[in-house]
């Protein structure tokens, strides 16, 4: 068996990240998950040995791969971010400042793959997060065996299981990006997704904000407008003055802000 050893911030805490079921990157409650590498089906187990992560393998895997898997696993976990201004904006703020203890040490989790990534933002459209996490466990579970999450081949060789995956209209969305990402390892222009049926500028946000960690995007929802109008005790309504809103507020990491306000006042 093979072991990967990751450095961690002095706040990162997997324990938290896990606990408070972040978007993407595991599929249940446990700090565990499956993928390939170079077509290998590695299963990894995280655990936390202070300011380590300790990832353990249960395949042989050369150095290259092992070199893929931490590099990857330091960017969706965003091990070694510092998170110091963010805690300064949180603690200044008087709603997100009663969930600290929360916010403090947990980190958003990217997707292990670009086209992970953009099937869980459709998944995620309209329904609530017990919803969204029901329809990827179901495609994990019909397309992967209920251990690894379909490639774009996977999903284009049987579209008609998509049906069985609970996702409604999101089956015609999820075939047109599989087939968008079926030549592709990652996206290389995110506003191309436009493009794409089903991915308009609101996916394009929260995919700039989740997959490529750009804190600073900001996605306006019925969700965001309610905290805004309920939480904060404002009659903002146009698109427009929410993000002049999120932007006075929160700043670079409106983004992050808006993410921690409807996890911690509603999915929770």
């Amino acid at each position: 068996m093979d072991k990967i050893v990751l450095s961690l911030k002095d706040d990162f805490n997997i324990d938290k990240i896990v606990r408070h079921q972040p978007f993407f990157f595991f599929f249940s409650d446990k700090a565990e998950r499956s993928v390939k590498v170079d077509g290998k089906l590695v299963t990894m187990s995280f655990f936390q040995d202070g300011q380590r992560l300790i990832v353990d393998l249960d395949e042989r895997l050369d150095k290259d791969e092992v070199g893929f898997l931490k590099e990857r696993i330091s960017y969706c976990l965003g091990t070694m971010e510092d998170f110091s201004d963010l805690y300064m904006t949180c603690r200044a703020d008087r709603v997100l400042g009663r969930f600290m203890d929360n916010i403090t040490g947990n980190r958003l989790l990217s997707a292990f793959t670009d086209f992970e990534a953009l099937v869980s933002i459709i998944c995620s459209q309209n329904v609530s997060f017990a919803q969204y996490k029901a329809m990827v466990a179901k495609i994990v579970d019909v397309y992967g065996d209920g251990k690894v999450f379909p490639d774009p081949c996977d999903i284009l060789a049987d579209t008609s299981l998509l049906k069985r995956c609970g996702v409604g209209y999101r089956s015609e969305y999820i075939e047109n990006i599989a087939r968008f990402m079926r030549e592709k390892t990652e996206v290389d222009d995110a506003y191309r997704l436009s493009s794409v049926k089903g991915i308009g500028p609101y996916s394009v946000d929260i995919f700039m904000l989740f997959q490529r960690r750009r804190y600073d995007f900001f996605y306006v929802d019925s969700l965001i407008r309610k905290i805004i109008r309920n939480d904060y005790g404002t009659d903002i309504v146009s698109d427009k003055d929410v993000r002049a809103f999120a932007e006075n507020h929160w700043g670079k990491y409106k983004g992050l802000c808006e993410v921690y306000l409807q996890k911690f006042l509603y999915d929770n």
